[in-house]
């Protein structure tokens, strides 16, 4: 029985949800707030949207989606081009490689191998970015960053763990 237009568009809009979901999140974290200093120590969204679908359904992440969402957070934030595209995919590889560690676990077990991920991600962000302008900089920011994406991870990926129950359960 062949399944019906509105049958096969619910199907679509579950499918694309987790990749519409980190293009609305990169473009919610480029809002400007005018708080000195806010901007290179806000959470960063988009890694915990990476990393929570990436363990639990990579296989509606694909790795070309995440380089486009992350090539475009570098547009918008004004980064070289690529650098958190490259974040972002290292991000997704070690989650799908260690997604059998964390599905399944205790949250604390996800939350901490998010941190330890958040911290990494910060100094590679580092690394590249002293490359980049040749010169050695301050890694305190991204250290915060991290910091407070791995304090907030768990309200994003309540709001994750209820968007695969309620909305993903038939994909």
């Amino acid at each position: 029985m062949n399944p019906s237009l509105s049958q096969r568009l619910d199907l679509l809009a579950r499918n694309v949800l987790p990749a519409m979901l980190g293009v609305f999140l990169v473009l919610l974290s480029t809002i400007p707030f005018y708080i000195p200093g806010y901007g290179p120590m806000a959470a960063n969204l988009v890694l915990m949207a990476v990393f929570y679908w990436a363990v639990h359904r990579p296989d509606l992440l694909s790795p070309f989606t995440v380089f486009l969402i992350g090539l475009l957070q570098d547009i918008l934030v004004g980064m070289p081009p690529g650098m958190n595209a490259f974040v972002l995919l290292l991000v997704r590889t070690i989650a799908v490689s260690q997604g059998r560690v964390f599905r399944g676990r205790s949250f604390i077990i996800l939350w901490w191998g998010f941190g330890m991920v958040a911290m990494a991600s910060a100094f590679v962000v580092w690394g590249l970015s002293a490359v980049y302008v040749f010169s050695l900089i301050d890694p305190l920011p991204g250290l915060f960053q991290a910091g407070v994406t791995t304090a907030l991870f768990p309200f994003l990926a309540g709001l994750f763990t209820w968007m695969q129950v309620k909305l993903l359960s038939q994909v």
